[in-house]
């Protein structure tokens, strides 16, 4: 049986990814006693947040003009269940790995570990899209891709110093 989602679907997806990821990066501030240091991860943390509730209003928007919503087929789980889908992009290392959080990263590290994050996501979408039902739901997630692209563009910025996240 083959597993292909529709831009409804997708939206959602994209939607639990963003509030994953701005849990994890409450729980990351939570690693930092350095005021300055656990601020970047509140900003991320509210930049996702944002972006989910964008995202809803993208999926709430698509279904008020289309009528299309999710599929429920009782015999495909992760169809009728697009969170799980969502769930294979966690992004989180292992505790202990070289790449997990210590709480005594540098303001230049948190960041570059954003854009890795970042880059990881873009990794999710584009097997996503082996995975979608039509050119709208590919459509969608090239924007969503260029969305994240923008996040890493920022990111990259703050670390050079020409912005302020």
């Amino acid at each position: 049986m083959e597993t292909k989602f529709n831009v409804f679907e997708v939206f959602q997806i994209a939607e639990k990814i963003e509030h994953n990821n701005a849990k994890f990066y409450l729980k990351a501030a939570e690693l930092f006693d350095d005021p300055e240091r656990r601020d970047i991860y509140y900003k991320m943390a509210n930049w996702r947040a944002k972006h989910e509730k964008a995202l809803a209003n993208r999926r709430k928007s698509f279904s008020e003009k289309t009528g299309q919503f999710g599929t429920f087929d009782p015999d495909n789980y992760v169809l009728s269940n697009p969170h799980v889908m969502a769930s294979l992009a966690a992004l989180t290392a292992k505790p202990g790995s070289d790449r997990a959080l210590t709480g005594r990263e540098g303001k230049e590290q948190i960041i570059k570990h954003a854009i890795r994050r970042a880059k990881e996501t873009i990794v999710f979408y584009r097997g996503l899209k082996e995975f979608t039902r039509d050119p709208a739901s590919e459509d969608t997630i090239d924007q969503i891709i260029r969305e994240e692209d923008q996040h890493i563009r920022i990111l990259a910025q703050s670390i050079e110093g020409g912005v302020t996240i």
